[in-house]
């Protein structure tokens, strides 16, 4: 049976999107040739396909139907933005999009260092369209990433050249409004690139005000050329009632590292997938991921490394913490190609289960076609430690207390190792706050 549907047999959430491009008039890049072309072949394979449901083996355990009773709309418009004065305050430059579009006012990008670009997508697409081609055309990458091409509208284009012996550090934020009834539905795009030898940190963080819902599909590729690297620190406190789908894609070049950091702690609903080539000798790519849930969320973060090359290194470690009837979903997976001999790959996924009503489905996996690795695997789920929590509570500590300290040890020990790491900070607050009783980072 073919997997292609027609247009009367698609979603009322996928025809509801597919059905904006009639709206769509004011898309950045009308006059680029190749965009338009781009955008219509995108659209053309998101009708054939609609959104991604469980019947697809990397979708199995999340499912976009709540989306079928939303009242989708296009971005809110033009807000007036301020700058969050809690996120990343040591950060000069950085970029800040607010309900789908960029906030020049509440944006930094003046007075770079040499050899740094910082543009919203716009912006760059009118200035150096023949630069970002090669980086926005992604047709192998799923229907999510095929919509966002159709749509895509704002987002950062960041290019680091190897011209300064300083780290450069650079922060995104998304942020949305409550838009009342309706939901709106963002496409943003970032394109980052590292050039040969050039190292840079990026913090980025998600969120909305309390009340806000929304549709958010994000698609960042990144490109690291030879010994390049580049620290990704990412927290997602997006509010209770927000959908957000972030496919990152990374390449890393010869000897180059590509290390991230990351938090979720909010949204309805998450779905985290972060797919990377370490495509030359030597590369190496590092992800240190926690979660945490209450409540009815549910949170999916999905991974993929392949090792292309010998003499390549991969880490792979989430935690998570999971209250309420939430559900979080892990499914990494490590590829060693044929002829990547030498690579090493570790992979592991641990989760505090705080209630019986809470669930986890944990699907690490290893696929090795070469000789001479080392690569290994692992999964756990459990409770709180009796034993910790007597001792605590034996010493006059509020069981309350005991437990957000036990779960906190917990949770933090995935940072390990990239303590200092620009950001880390950031995450390491986002995880009080919700063990206090928020979601972390969804401030206004």
């Amino acid at each position: 049976m073919s997997d292609v549907q027609t247009l009367s047999e698609l979603s009322p959430a996928s025809r509801a999107l597919f059905d904006m491009s009639g709206a769509a008039t004011d898309l950045p890049g009308g006059d680029i040739n190749w965009l338009t072309q781009l955008r219509e072949e995108a659209l053309r394979r998101f009708g054939q396909a609609g959104l991604p449901t469980p019947k697809l083996e990397d979708w199995k355990y999340t499912d976009l139907k709540a989306l079928n009773g939303a009242d989708l709309a296009r971005r809110l418009g033009d807000t007036v933005a301020e700058a969050d004065a809690d996120f990343a305050p040591g950060v000069r430059h950085r970029l800040r999009f607010q309900d789908g579009c960029f906030a020049p006012g509440a944006s930094s990008a003046d007075d770079l260092p040499k050899g740094v670009t910082l543009l919203p997508l716009r912006r760059a697409l009118a200035d150096m369209p023949d630069t970002l081609r090669a980086h926005l055309d992604q047709q192998d990458a799923g229907a999510l990433s095929d919509l966002n091409a159709a749509y895509l509208d704002e987002g950062a284009v960041i290019i680091v050249d190897d011209t300064s012996d300083e780290d450069i550090t650079l922060a995104l934020e998304f942020f949305t409004s409550d838009g009342g009834k309706v939901m709106p539905a963002f496409h943003p795009r970032n394109i980052i690139v590292v050039r040969k030898g050039a190292r840079t940190s990026l913090l980025e963080r998600h969120g909305g005000e309390p009340d806000a819902t929304y549709f958010a599909n994000h698609v960042t590729t990144i490109a690291l050329e030879d010994g390049a690297s580049l620290n990704h620190v990412k927290e997602f406190g997006d509010p209770a009632g927000a959908f957000n789908t972030s496919l990152t894609q990374v390449r890393v070049g010869r000897d180059a590292s590509y290390v991230s950091a990351i938090l979720a702690t909010g949204g309805q609903l998450l779905r985290n997938e972060i797919r990377i080539e370490l495509a030359e000798e030597g590369a190496e790519a590092q992800l240190a991921g926690a979660y945490l849930g209450r409540g009815a969320q549910h949170t999916d973060h999905t991974t993929r490394i392949d090792h292309l090359a010998p003499n390549t290194t991969s880490r792979q470690i989430f935690r998570g913490a999971l209250d309420g009837n939430s559900r979080a979903v892990f499914q990494g997976n490590i590829v060693v190609a044929d002829g990547a001999d030498g690579s090493d790959g570790r992979l592991a996924n641990d989760t505090l289960l705080l209630t019986e009503g809470c669930e986890i489905d944990s699907k690490p996996q290893l696929e090795i076609y070469a000789d001479d690795v080392k690569c290994a695997h692992g999964s756990t789920a459990g409770e709180l430690d009796d034993e910790a929590m007597f001792y605590l509570r034996s010493r006059g500590v509020p069981e309350a207390e005991a437990r957000a300290m036990l779960v906190e040890g917990f949770i933090s020990t995935v940072f390990e190792g990239i303590e200092e790491l620009s950001g880390i900070g950031e995450l390491q607050n986002g995880i009080a706050k919700w063990l206090a009783g928020g979601n972390g980072s969804a401030r206004p």
